[in-house]
């Protein structure tokens, strides 16, 4: 006869353990899936910038055709490129503001426990104080 304690230990781990394959399983499923869309999206991809450049090369020429779909295709690597190069220093701007923010904290933290040793009724109001002070925010204000 097992104890309640063991018990509820075999049950927490079984419970844990269904729940580690079922998401394995998930994440294989979702992963092949995820290869075959990606291997058929850039089959279509590959085919429609062939067809662009047959018809453009019906057009214009094979040269002129070829040369215009690479500019546009630089244009739009360098368009990229700048949209990620302003989100990765909006990002960098957000994490040194935080960083900035939390070393604040922690000096009125720092303060409040000297004060705390030092004068307990003291204390009591300024951890309200900082406790109203440095409530988290929602993550929706930041954006």
């Amino acid at each position: 006869m097992l104890s309640l304690g063991a018990i509820l230990v075999q049950n927490l781990v079984t419970r844990v353990g269904d729940r580690v394959d079922e998401t394995m399983d998930i994440a294989k499923r979702n992963a092949i899936a995820g290869l075959a869309i990606g291997l058929m999206l850039l089959t279509a991809y590959v085919l429609a910038v062939v067809g662009g450049a047959v018809a453009l090369a019906d057009r214009y020429g094979a040269v002129p055709a070829l040369f215009g779909l690479a500019a546009g295709f630089l244009l739009l690597a360098l368009i990229v490129l700048g949209v990620v190069a302003a989100r990765n220093r909006r990002e960098r701007e957000r994490r040194r503001l935080r960083r900035r923010e939390l070393a604040a904290r922690r000096d009125l933290m720092a303060a409040a426990a000297t004060v705390a040793v030092r004068k307990p009724f003291a204390a009591t109001a300024v951890a309200l104080a900082l406790g109203f002070l440095l409530a988290p925010k929602s993550r929706r204000d930041d954006d």
